[in-house]
C-alpha cells in the first residue's frame, strides 16, 4: 500500500466523519458543531486525493467509506428539510414570512395565537 493510497481512503473517512458530525448536529440542533462540521467537509474535500489508479484492494475500501458518506450525506439532507418545515411552519404561524418579517398585505396563514400540533 502506497502513500497514495492511504491517503485515498483516510481522506473519504475524513469526509465521512465530517457529514456524520454535521447530521449529529442538525438532530440536536447544536449550531457551533454545525459550523465545525462544514469546516470539517471542506478541509476532507480540499484534501482529497485524485481517486483514480489505485489498487483493487484500496478501490474496495474507499468504496466502502464512499458509501457510508453517502448514507450520511442523505440524513443531512433529510434533517435539513425537516429543520427547514419546522422553521418554515413556525414563522408562518406567527405571520411572518422566510424574510424575517412580516408578509406585506398577506394575512397570517394560522388565525389564533397558538398552533395545535396534536395528531
Amino acid at each position: 500500500m502506497t502513500g497514495h493510497d492511504t491517503q485515498a481512503v483516510a481522506a473519504v473517512a475524513r469526509l465521512r466523519d465530517a457529514l456524520e458530525q454535521v447530521a449529529a448536529a442538525l438532530a440536536r440542533p447544536q449550531l457551533d458543531v454545525l459550523l465545525a462540521g462544514e469546516t470539517a467537509i471542506e478541509a476532507a474535500l480540499t484534501q482529497m486525493p485524485p481517486l483514480d489508479g489505485l489498487p483493487v484492494d484500496q478501490r474496495h475500501l474507499v468504496r466502502q467509506e464512499l458509501e457510508h458518506a453517502r448514507r450520511a450525506l442523505m440524513r443531512c439532507r433529510r434533517l435539513g428539510a425537516a429543520l427547514t418545515d419546522f422553521v418554515r411552519i413556525s414563522f408562518e404561524a406567527q405571520g411572518r414570512g422566510p424574510s424575517y418579517g412580516p408578509r406585506p398585505g398577506m394575512p397570517p396563514a394560522y388565525n389564533g395565537s397558538a398552533l395545535n400540533a396534536r395528531a
